[in-house]
């Protein structure tokens, strides 16, 4: 007696959960960009103790914090996952995104770096800058920020009511209106009609 083999069950993965696009970071970039930010901390003596122990930080963690970073672009949202210990995801809906800015100072340009900030209708808890999310370091940023933008202009467009027929015929009572409209518009014609021949 044979058995047939089982048939590979149907994927339930919905549409909108499809991947468009994974962001990727520079993480030789990143990395000596907060090391950077450290020099002009060490100009005061002060500082130095704090400077040394953030350091430390970065060299137990600031490879793992990177390495937990991600961007990912689907059909309907962008999804943004950081933390080494505290995990934070956010879901954002394309529709929602209302721009994706880009902000390049001169240490980031030196390293070949922006951030992008997520920017959305009715945005609260924006503690990055103005923005719900901020993400550095993206490789090629503009192409992806152009990416999830274009991707926001298909969903919101596709999403735009359409006039009805019932939005483009006028109803009853504005039918009637416009009789009335037009009864009154022939009456006054034709009074006018009288009182130039009663003064001619």
């Amino acid at each position: 007696m044979t058995t047939k083999p089982n048939a590979p069950a149907p994927s339930t993965s919905a549409p909108s959960s499809e991947v468009l696009a994974e962001a990727t970071f520079d993480r030789d970039a990143i990395i000596k960009y907060h090391w950077a930010g450290l020099l002009p901390v060490c100009l005061f003596i002060v500082t130095i103790p704090i400077v040394i122990i953030v350091a430390i930080v970065y060299a137990l963690f600031l490879d793992r914090m990177i390495a937990s970073w991600s961007a990912t672009l689907t059909r309907r949202s962008l999804i943004v996952r950081k933390g080494i210990f505290n995990k934070v995801e956010r879901t954002i809906p394309l529709e929602k995104i209302t721009d994706l800015s880009s902000v390049q100072g001169p240490i980031m340009r030196y390293f070949g770096l922006k951030k992008l900030g997520v920017e959305t209708a009715g945005q609260s808890g924006g503690s990055e800058g103005g923005a719900l999310v901020s993400l550095l370091g993206v490789t090629a940023p503009d192409a992806f920020r152009q990416q999830v933008l274009d991707q926001r202009d298909r969903v919101t467009d596709t999403e735009r009511p359409t006039p009805t027929a019932a939005a483009t015929t006028p109803s009853a009572p504005d039918a009637d209106l416009a009789g009335s409209l037009q009864r009154i518009e022939t009456i006054l014609e034709r009074i006018a009609d009288r009182l130039d021949s009663h003064t001619s």
